[in-house]
């Protein structure tokens, strides 16, 4: 099976530290992300529990966390995806010019059938992610 890959960005009006206020928080997804309902840290703030607004579950292992270059990275430890080998990273840099860029990507082998599936759902959820962090971000 080959390692597939998923990128979106986005710009956002505000300076990267405004951002990885947000985003740098491992446990703080249901505060952007609409489709998530709840998010409980366990392991000494590792392992993180999220609940969708659909009643499923996914537990994601934080992997790597650098406050001073603003990016994580994690692995899904359970989920109903058909992936394997999920790891993402999400971050944030300054683009010189006042705003941030913010990036959220990922790579994974398909389990199941649907490859451009996966990918067009993988998308789509980064970039209403990122989106709705946008949103938040420059609104204060």
């Amino acid at each position: 099976m080959k390692t597939i890959e998923v990128s979106v960005s986005t710009s956002i009006a505000r300076p990267a530290a405004e951002v990885w206020a947000l985003l740098g928080g491992f446990d703080l997804l249901p505060r952007w992300i609409e489709s998530i309902t709840s998010s409980r840290l366990d392991d000494g703030g590792r392992l993180r529990h999220l609940v969708m607004a659909d009643g499923s579950a996914i537990v994601e292992r934080l992997l790597e966390f650098s406050e001073n270059e603003r990016h994580y990275s994690y692995a899904l430890v359970e989920s109903a995806l058909p992936v394997a080998d999920y790891v993402a990273r999400v971050a944030v840099r300054d683009t010189g010019t006042g705003q941030a860029l913010a990036t959220w990507s990922s790579r994974f082998r398909n389990t199941g059938s649907d490859e451009a599936g996966i990918i067009a759902d993988l998308e789509g959820f980064y970039r209403a992610g990122l989106e709705q962090l946008k949103a938040l971000v420059e609104a204060h």
